[in-house]
């Protein structure tokens, strides 16, 4: 009888704790060396290595004026890289406004939320006609940021969005701040390993309460 309670007292906080949404955040850097003009584009990739893919909902970005903004992004199905010059296979996924911050200042965009699945997407940042983006010259040890989500590969600018002049390599300066839900277990692997951890550690609660008492008693 007690096996079965602890059982399901272990089902209980197994399935309490899966599939939670968690926050995330990576940041490439604010250390400009070059800009590109008004209503321009960024381009980069980002993998998403959880497999329960990502929600973007603000993005950081460094820019050239201190006035309000906007920027629209667009995503497409695989890299970036060799589709810059051409809006043909983006799609207009998310927009958002903020006050820009200037120079080396993350200015805050607070964008409508997007998901992205697990790979490689392509993403193009353009910028409304009232501000540019700085950004860094790339030089092969400044190009790559991840974490255990995802991972960026930097990345290439326009003076407009989608513009046949691409200049590469270009390091978007930015953060993003992104959402995602840890995985619900198989119940295969509930019985095998969670249910089996979570009943050794109740055991040895158990063990340590009752060894105190007697400590306590002696």
């Amino acid at each position: 009888m007690r096996v079965i309670q602890l059982t399901l007292a272990c089902v209980a906080v197994l399935v309490a704790t899966a599939g939670q949404v968690q926050a995330g955040v990576i940041t490439t850097l604010f250390n400009a060396n070059n800009a590109g003009g008004p209503g321009g584009a960024v381009y980069f990739d980002i993998d998403v290595l959880n497999p329960n893919g990502i929600t973007i909902e603000k993005i950081f970005t460094n820019s050239d004026a201190t006035v309000l903004g906007s920027m629209d992004i667009y995503t497409r199905t695989g890299t970036s890289s060799g589709f810059e010059s051409s809006p043909a296979g983006w799609t207009l996924v998310s927009s958002g406004s903020g006050t820009l911050a200037g120079v080396n200042i993350p200015s805050e965009f607070n964008v409508s939320d997007f998901s992205l699945g697990f790979g490689v997407t392509g993403i193009a940042i353009a910028a409304s006609s009232s501000w540019g983006h700085v950004y860094t010259n790339g030089n092969g040890s400044n190009q790559f940021y991840s974490n255990a989500d995802l991972s960026l590969t930097l990345g290439s600018a326009t003076n407009s969005a989608f513009d046949a002049s691409v200049f590469t390599p270009r390091i978007w300066n930015g953060t993003i701040e992104y959402s995602t839900t840890t995985a619900v277990p198989e119940p295969s692997s509930l019985a095998l390993f969670g249910i089996g951890a979570c009943i050794a550690g109740f055991g040895a609660a158990r063990r340590r309460r009752r060894e105190k008492q007697q400590g306590a008693t002696a």
